[in-house]
């Protein structure tokens, strides 16, 4: 076991698009440290295939961007937020292209997509539907030359050090060669991901199961909104489990929803297949609730698929590894947790209620995506908010001290992974189960009564990395089913079956004591 003490001017937590931009960003300033528990490509953005939604178009506005995202977000977003994602988004993708980045053109245009709830073409691609994973290779490949940034990869850090609410640094244990890292920085920028991860059917790797927010929550920032779980509307399906992406931009190419008796039942609205995430979504469930099969079906054959096969060669790659050819066969679809809406609560400066730790991209909320989150805006939060939270460091200065603090030394118990993975499989059945598309009282009670169960039947030990890891995430599932049972209403994402009519009720925030405030 080794023992090591690093300063560094910058921590940033999380290698997705949010910690990678903040990462370059601070290099500018000073020394900076990017520890992530996985590999440094591993994380949400990289699986990201719907793109970056921007006003670089012409025929299109910035108060068009505002107002559908707005309109997405079910009367919910901090609409000063709202209006800074967009100006400033414009102006950050624009920096990537001066960067180098290969956005798909046609010729010397920018090709542009569609996607649900736009009201304009504004979606960049890159490789098809592997744009998250041409920009995290991207920036990955600009993080490597710079000299001042320093990468720590395969390390799961279990504390922040935080004192008189002010954050000073983290803890955090690289496994792989058993060393226990205290980090001393001046600031320190969560960039973790979301906690979809927790929940049976998903979207997310499996690294995405809420650190960053009980990090944040264990000392003493403010949680909010984390009853607002997105689900996308067509994940692939073959089993409750098995799924991947399949991209909204093959409805935004013209792609039909069909449901078991080949009926194509989104007509009806307005935008059709192009409706709103949550709008596709309940109506998904709707169908599947009134037919045998648990699933519907995405319909490509009536376009132009070798195409579509082109441009999104990967997508359909795996798609041909399940047997499934678009040309001639349709494509099974079910709704997947995809996005965490709620998160760590932060200011229009990325600032947590704890001095110098920020919080940007999927961790955080910021009140941009409001109930219910319009597609391919969260790649361009990250972009907006990571470099906001830089920013503001650079001018506040400093206010951390000097001291080390005493090192949580953890130890790898391989006795407790089969508890663990038991833990994360209830965990994640109960929450499909009853705090999943749709809620009520009686189910969410039902779920609070499971998780108290696991909690008080887990032998934990505090210095055990997987007891570390049920603790926290059956704290985070208590904290995602209490927020849902507070508000009772149905608004975006977060549907009461008890509560069906829309009825702007309290927003929970949660404190470390586990007392709620109301605002």
């Amino acid at each position: 076991m080794n023992n090591t003490i690093k300063h560094t001017d910058y921590l940033v937590v999380g290698s997705g698009l949010a910690g990678l931009c903040a990462a370059i960003h601070a290099s500018e300033f000073g020394a900076v440290t990017l520890v992530t528990k996985s590999r440094l490509s591993t994380s949400s953005s990289f699986w990201a295939q719907g793109g970056i939604a921007a006003v670089v178009d012409k025929k299109d506005s910035y108060n068009r961007h505002i107002n559908d995202t707005l309109e997405a977000g079910r009367g919910y977003c901090n609409q000063e937020a709202v209006e800074l994602l967009v100006r400033e988004g414009a102006e950050r993708v624009r920096d990537l292209i001066r960067l180098g980045m290969k956005f798909d053109r046609n010729g010397e245009e920018l090709q542009l997509g569609l996607e649900g709830g736009h009201s304009r073409r504004r979606i960049l691609h890159a490789n098809g539907a592997s744009t998250g994973k041409a920009l995290i290779d991207f920036l990955i490949t600009l993080i490597r030359a710079k000299k001042n940034i320093t990468v720590i990869e395969h390390a799961f850090v279990n504390n922040l050090v935080a004192q008189n609410g002010i954050c000073t640094g983290a803890h955090a244990w690289q496994y792989e060669d058993d060393t226990h890292i205290e980090f001393i920085s001046d600031y320190t920028i969560l960039a973790t991901g979301g906690y979809s991860g927790l929940y049976l059917r998903t979207t997310n790797p499996h690294t995405s199961t809420g650190d960053g927010l009980w990090l944040a929550y264990n000392a003493g920032a403010k949680l909010k909104d984390l009853e607002f779980v997105q689900f996308h509307p067509t994940a692939f399906y073959k089993n409750k489990s098995t799924t991947f992406l399949i991209s909204e931009a093959l409805r935004g190419e013209g792609g039909y929803l069909l449901n078991e008796r080949f009926e194509r039942f989104m007509e009806g609205y307005k935008q059709k297949e192009l409706s709103p995430r949550d709008v596709v979504s309940r109506e998904i469930l709707n169908q599947i609730d009134c037919q045998t099969s648990d699933h519907v079906y995405l319909d490509l054959r009536h376009l132009d698929v070798p195409k579509i096969k082109k441009r999104y060669q990967e997508m359909c790659e795996r798609l041909g590894k399940m047997g499934i050819d678009p040309a001639i066969d349709l494509i099974p679809v079910a709704p997947a947790a995809h996005y965490c809406i709620g998160g760590i609560e932060t200011d229009l400066n990325a600032r947590t209620s704890i001095s110098c730790l920020y919080a940007c991209g999927e961790v955080a909320n910021a009140g941009v995506h409001g109930a219910n989150r319009l597609a391919s805006n969260s790649l361009l939060e990250c972009l907006v908010f990571s470099k906001r939270a830089v920013d503001h460091a650079v001018t506040s200065g400093s206010q951390k001290g000097s001291d080390s603090n005493p090192f949580i030394k953890l130890n790898y118990l391989p006795k407790s992974k089969p508890l663990f993975q038991l833990v994360k499989k209830e965990l994640s059945n109960l929450l499909s189960c009853h705090v999943g598309i749709v809620r009520d009282e009686k189910g969410l009670h039902d779920a609070l009564e499971q998780i108290g169960r696991l909690q008080k039947s887990l032998p934990l030990n505090e210095y055990d990395y997987y007891s570390i890891r049920s603790k926290n995430a059956l704290k985070i599932a208590e904290l995602i089913t209490r927020s849902a049972l507070l508000r009772k209403e149905s608004r975006g994402v977060h549907q009461r079956m008890d509560f069906k009519d829309k009825n702007r009720s309290s927003v929970p925030i949660y404190h470390m004591n586990d007392h709620f405030e109301t605002v």
